[in-house]
């Protein structure tokens, strides 16, 4: 497209006769924490002040015990990989083919996410670190970031 919406992405896009707001380039911050510092990002985990259940994502109140106070904890940036799969039929917005997992933290959690390399080159039981990637498109076509996992170097 050569029009100038392409263009001026940061621009308001009318829909239905209104202004519309671009929509969200980051997803869920709540989730992962992208320090201005320049140190490496983290998942975000959060610890029930009751009991010390610890979940990612949040899960208000808490399964456990049915508290609604959490600390949020930093979790390790690598993990292993549990289960994978190569994508060949996308869900709207992504661009196969591309591979997820489901990733087991030190700290005894399981993050499903997105995996970033080469379709067929991951395994069971390899060991992944945190990266910050996109992960699809978002309506006005541009890509919305959040949390991935590469092989570990």
């Amino acid at each position: 497209m050569s029009d100038s919406k392409s263009n001026d992405k940061s621009s308001k896009k009318k829909k239905n006769g209104k202004e519309k707001e671009p929509d969200i380039t980051f997803y869920h911050p709540d989730l992962l924490e992208v320090p201005e510092d320049g140190s490496p990002p983290y998942l975000k985990g959060y610890k029930c002040k009751k009991c010390g259940q610890l979940d990612f994502p949040k899960l208000s109140p808490c399964p456990n015990c049915w508290g609604e106070e959490f600390e949020m904890v930093p979790l390790s940036r690598k993990g292993t990989v549990y289960s994978v799969t190569d994508i060949m039929v996308p869900a709207p917005g992504m661009k196969p083919p591309y591979v997820i997992a489901y990733v087991d933290l030190p700290e005894n959690l399981r993050i499903l996410a997105q995996l970033e390399g080469e379709v067929g080159s991951f395994k069971c039981n390899e060991e992944v670190e945190l990266t910050v990637g996109p992960i699809r498109l978002n309506d006005d076509g541009l890509p919305i970031m959040s949390y991935k996992f590469k092989k570990a170097s």
